[in-house]
């Protein structure tokens, strides 16, 4: 019989013995969520940090259209050491202003805040919260590193569909704009447990409260160093939904409506991640839904848009200038005791119409010949990430379409492909796992298929689907035979009147990874993130935040 993997509280210290011991951690990445999370006067979304090496940052502000603004910015290493004698000042901004910082991150820590008024008044300063960042060279310090991973949060399914059309014009409104996140993260602050009842509006945008209910998981509870979220989440590449929020159909739109809802969705997601982007590194990993893939008359928008809101490691780094695929190193440590991670975009590079077939996808040339570069360095841990598997199954979304191959599934080896392709060495994604396995990549962690299964393969390599915030399961997908045969057995599902295995092969929505590194031991936990029956697989009795898979990689 197969061992139960979800994973009670009273468990979870029996469990333990079997993984390397944890020291004392900070608090969790707490924020005041009784305020607003960002000047809604003075700006667009909050601002946001992320590292694109680990002695350079960028600090990102979203200026209000109309808005011109004086700014300064207080730095130190701690708390106390941001003095009047580190301000920056910055005048005049509008739009975005990028602030780049270096050298800076000798410590564990980075503190920063910011004060701004309007660029024509003389008086009238006000100040965002103080914020408190850690440093890649925390990691060297503490010996723990905590990477928060989830995928595909499908914010924009929140559209009206049949049946289930919003009614309340303030929540269509911050619908659109995203802000309705943070609405869901205030009522969570004063409710834990709120669950929207399911005959009310918010029952009808489930996307948007399945994100929320990640974000005050990881504001509650954990302690992240950096987060990775695996693609699907702007919704650009997600034309058939733009009726249901209220914008134009893709056939319908122009040139400049495309341009300005490529802004609108990247200012979405800004403002989605506002509890989150001040204080915790947060890198996008590119989906099919994000509007970048190479068959997407929304590329160039979507790409320029992204570059202004959502700063990646890229052309500085001698990387991708379009800053889609990037390896970032984590500590100051030499010797190659730095984490690796190596993000890919399996997405930019396959033309019209797109992949009819697995071996069709491809990172092209460019990237795969930075690939073997980046793969090249010594590291004591290497992960890399990409949307979906480079290739996957021969079907459509659904396995009743045979038209085009949409990326699903576990595939990584040649075995894998042999019954689907004349020449299974065609497919770059078995020659990508081979090169993954001899340089010592760990994982290859993707999203996509919208739940949580780790396959360990012959040699170092799992591959790991990391699970969505999302709280509705595929149950279609999962009765599907090329899913059974590849993914297993879904369990019982809390719409069906039978079990089929126990305990399941896969674990559904809504969950987040969360992958824990010291210098001896990589762990990866799935928690679940909104409780949400019966609209999954997880077992019943799982409450928000509760360990449902731990796997030594």
């Amino acid at each position: 019989m197969k061992r139960r993997e979800f994973i009670t509280s009273a468990g979870l210290a029996a469990l333990g013995a079997a993984f390397s011991p944890s020291p004392a951690r900070p608090a969790p990445l707490r924020t005041a969520l009784d305020a607003p999370l960002y000047d809604t006067e003075f700006f667009e979304a909050a601002e946001r940090f992320v590292f694109l090496s680990p002695q350079e940052a960028v600090l990102s502000l979203a200026v209000k259209p109309g808005r011109e603004l004086d700014v300064k910015l207080f730095k130190g290493q701690t708390a106390s050491g941001m003095s009047s004698g580190t301000a920056s000042t910055y005048r005049r901004v509008r739009d975005v202003l990028d602030i780049p910082l270096a050298g800076h991150f000798w410590g564990p820590e980075f503190h920063y805040r910011l004060e701004f008024k309007d660029a024509t008044a003389s008086s009238g300063w006000r100040t965002t919260p103080a914020r408190r960042v850690k440093t890649p060279r925390s990691y060297q310090e503490t010996r723990r590193l905590e990477v928060i991973i989830a995928a595909d949060d499908h914010t924009y399914d929140d559209a009206d569909m049949p049946g289930r059309a919003v009614q309340d014009p303030k929540l269509r409104e911050d619908r659109l704009s995203g802000e309705y996140v943070n609405h869901f993260l205030r009522r969570l602050d004063r409710e834990p447990s709120y669950v929207p009842d399911e005959d009310s509006d918010e029952a009808k945008v489930r996307s948007g409260y399945g994100l929320a209910k990640l974000i005050h998981l990881i504001l509650e509870r954990e302690n992240p160093d950096l987060m990775f979220v695996l693609g699907d989440s702007t919704g650009i590449g997600a034309g058939y939904k733009w009726s249901g929020l209220g914008l134009k159909d893709p056939g319908e739109a122009s040139a400049a409506d495309y341009d300005a809802y490529a802004r609108l969705f990247w200012l979405r997601m800004r403002r989605m991640y506002s509890a989150l982007t001040p204080r915790l590194p947060v890198y996008l990993v590119l989906g099919n839904h994000d509007g970048e893939s190479g068959y997407d008359y929304a590329r160039p928008w979507a790409l320029a848009w992204r570059k202004t809101y959502f700063r990646q490691p890229g052309a500085l780094q001698g990387q991708a200038i379009d800053e889609n695929f990037f390896c970032l190193p984590w500590g100051n440590a030499a010797g190659g005791e730095n984490p690796h991670f190596i993000v890919l975009d399996n997405e930019a590079y396959n033309p019209p119409p797109g992949p009819l077939r697995p071996e069709d996808w491809t990172l092209g040339v460019e990237q795969k010949v930075w690939l073997e570069h980046a793969l090249e360095h010594e590291a004591r841990w290497k992960f890399a990430f990409s949307h979906h598997v480079l290739g996957g199954w021969p079907r459509g979304t659904h396995e009743g379409i045979g038209s085009y191959a949409y990326g699903r599934g576990p595939l990584f080896t040649a075995e894998d492909y042999a019954p689907y392709c004349s020449d299974p060495g065609r497919v770059e994604q078995v020659e990508l796992t081979r090169i993954m396995s001899e340089r010592g990549v760990k994982a290859h962690f993707y999203g996509h298929d919208h739940i949580h299964f780790v396959r360990k393969m012959d040699g170092l390599l799992t591959g790991v689907c990391v699970g969505p915030p999302k709280p509705v399961g595929e149950l279609a997908w999962y009765k599907g035979e090329l899913w059974k045969k590849h993914y297993g057995c879904y369990g019982h599902y809390q719409t069906e009147p039978s079990r089929f295995c126990d305990p399941a092969d896969f674990w559904g929505p809504s969950g987040y990874a969360k992958l824990i590194l010291t210098p001896s031991s990589a762990v990866l936990e799935y928690k679940r993130a909104a409780y949400n029956h019966p609209h999954t697989n997880l077992p019943r009795e799982a409450a928000s935040g509760d360990l449902i898979r731990k796997t030594a990689l």
